[in-house]
């Protein structure tokens, strides 16, 4: 598969993801009943869901829409600028964000200690791919500059 291929696939698999976030907004209430039934949740623990969703839900698309936009700008071949390194700094904090959310969360529903550590692990993870990208802008800035 061609990076071109690949970036295409990574962007329509993002809008997707996107639109499910989107879609499970209103459908969360129904979403949690139905649970309940596989599996009885607390009182609190329904409670800790819904809001680890609701308050996670614009932070994620948020950081859909930065990886979107990231993604379209690699597609039109603006690879290493320094508008994609603010993307990714701000993809990390919405990973971060998101697993500080999920903490308290946690406290009540346990399983969401998973999404804790699996963000914060993300968010570190963009972090060194921002460094490298920042470093990669900085290289073609001073070449750029070079006759």
């Amino acid at each position: 598969m061609s990076a071109r291929t690949s970036a295409k696939f990574t962007l329509w698999i993002n809008r997707i993801i996107a639109l499910t976030v989107i879609g499970l907004l209103p459908a969360m209430p129904a979403l949690l009943r139905w649970y309940e039934t596989l599996r009885p949740l607390g009182q609190h623990s329904a409670k800790a869901i819904a809001f680890g969703f609701y308050l996670c839900a614009p932070v994620v698309l948020y950081a859909l829409w930065c990886i979107d936009r990231l993604v379209t700008n690699i597609l039109s071949e603006q690879v290493f600028i320094t508008e994609n390194v603010r993307r990714l700094r701000r993809i990390r904090w919405c990973c971060a964000g998101v697993s500080l959310i999920c903490l308290p969360a946690a406290c009540f529903y346990q399983p969401l200690i998973f999404m804790v550590v699996i963000m914060a692990f993300l968010a570190l993870v963009v972090s060194v791919v921002k460094n490298v990208m920042a470093a990669a802008v900085q290289i073609r800035e001073e070449n750029d500059l070079t006759i």
